[in-house]
This record gives C-alpha cells, structure tokens and sequence, in this order.
C-alpha cells in the first residue's frame, strides 16, 4: 500500500539487490575456476610458486657461508691471506691470540672495521682460523710430496744415481708448514702427527 509514486518492495529484491546479486554470483564463479586451475596445475604447478623464495634462500645461505669460509685466497669477503684485489692493504693481528698474522684488507675495511676494535676483533679471530687452516692444508701437501719421493727413491726400475737423487730430495725437502702449524696451533696437531725435528734438521 501507499500513495502515488510510492511502492513497496516487500520480497527484499530491489534494483540494487538484485545487481549486488549478479555480482556475487560472478565472483564465485571466477573463484570456481581459480580453484579448478590451481587443481589442473598438479603439485608440480604449486611448486613453481615457491621457485623465487628458493632462489632467495639459497642466495643468502651462499651469502652467509662466504663471511667466514676459506675462499680462494683463503681469507673472507673482509680480508684475504694474499694480496688480492680489493685487498691489498697489508695488515698483521694484533688481538688475536696468535700474534703477526699478515693478511690484506681493503680501503674500506681500513675506514671502517680497523677503527673499531671490537669489529677487528673479530676479524682478526677469523684470520687466526683461516691461517690455522691453511698451514694445514699446506702442511699436508709438503708431506705428500716428500712421501712421494721416497717411494720413488724405492722403485726398482731406476739407475742408482736417480735412486741417490731422489732420496737426497726427500732428506734434504723441509717440512716447513708442518713446523710452522705445530709452533703456532701446538693444540691442532697430535703428537703422533708431529714433525721429527732431529731427523728434519
């Protein structure tokens, strides 16, 4: 009921009713066919989404690993144990344990890090670990060479002046890194493992 120009809509269904209606049918719908895409893409097509923050993961653990790590100059991104671009400022530890390490930094580490003393602190402790091994790994190699030739010293099918030459090489090659690692890093090398200094000199 109602006067002229006036009408009531008592089923609920207006003009905007209806359009929000259509509206929310259609949302549904594209809502239905994500849902039917993401489930046609398998497991491997989830996956795919995941890609990029791998790639992030891995990048920043690669990141992380090469702060204190041996790289090729066996030192870090702050330093490196040869003069090797950007590090070529020569340095030597001073707060370390192990004192007169050299090692190389670059201008910006000098700016920087070398002017606090905690920060070179630090730095110098990962120099005292990369040194330690380095001398290790080099150590390691000069025994390998002197094993060699004394095995080649004991073959059979050589002249007995090669044979003299040989064993004169393996007496005469010191073990240099060997005693140089036993003298600063006593603790990393058992006794077992240490140089005869008696037969070496």
């Amino acid at each position: 009921m109602g006067g002229p120009g006036v009408r009531v809509y008592s089923s609920g269904f207006g003009p905007g009713m209806a359009f929000g209606g259509m509206n929310g049918a259609r949302a549904r719908h594209q809502q239905q066919q994500q849902q039917q895409q993401r489930q046609q893409e398998g497991p491997l097509g989830q996956l795919a989404q995941f890609i990029p923050l791998l790639l992030i993961l891995i990048l920043s653990f690669m990141n992380m690993g090469g702060e204190d790590g041996v790289g090729a100059t066996g030192g870090s991104r702050y330093f490196s144990l040869t003069p090797v671009s950007p590090h070529t400022n020569p340095l030597a530890t001073k707060l370390a344990k192990v004192k007169d390490i050299p090692y190389f930094v670059s201008d910006q580490f000098l700016r920087t890090v070398a002017r606090d003393r905690y920060q070179l602190s630090q730095v110098e402790r990962m120099v005292e670990r990369s040194y330690e091994r380095y001398l290790s790994d080099e150590c390691k190699n000069q025994k390998a060479y002197k094993r060699k030739l004394e095995l080649l010293s004991a073959k059979g099918r050589i002249t007995e002046a090669e044979r003299e030459n040989l064993m004169r090489k393996a007496r005469g090659f010191e073990l240099t890194r060997c005693l140089e690692l036993e003298d600063l890093f006593p603790r990393a090398v058992p006794a077992k493992d240490r140089v005869d200094r008696h037969s070496e000199f």
